[in-house]
C-alpha cells in the first residue's frame, strides 16, 4: 500500500514537472480576446453594482439582498469563465 501511494506521488511530481516546463505562446487574436473580454466583466460588473444602489436607494437594503447577490454571483461567474478562457488560450 505504501509503495502505491508512493508511486502515485512520483508520477504526480513526473508530470508537474514536465507541465511547468512546457511553454505556449499566446497569439495577438487571443490577448486581445482576453483583453475584450475582461472589458465586458468591468462594464457588466459596473452596471450591476448600479442596480444594485439604485435599488436599495428605491426599496430599501432589505428587498435588494437577493438580487445583490444574485449580481454578486453572476460577476464571479463572469470572471471565471474569463479567466478559464485564458488559460486555455495559453495552453493552445
Amino acid at each position: 500500500m505504501k509503495n502505491k501511494n508512493l508511486l502515485v506521488v512520483c508520477q504526480l511530481v513526473v508530470f508537474l514537472g514536465i507541465g511547468v516546463n512546457s511553454y505556449a505562446v499566446e497569439t495577438t487574436t487571443e490577448k486581445t480576446e482576453t483583453s475584450a473580454n475582461k472589458a465586458a466583466d468591468s462594464v457588466k460588473s459596473t452596471y450591476r453594482s448600479i442596480q444594485d444602489e439604485t435599488c436599495e436607494m428605491i426599496n430599501g437594503k432589505l428587498e435588494c439582498i437577493a438580487k445583490k447577490i444574485k449580481h454578486k454571483t453572476k460577476n464571479f461567474s463572469d470572471k471565471t469563465k474569463t479567466k478559464v478562457k485564458e488559460i486555455k488560450n495559453k495552453i493552445d
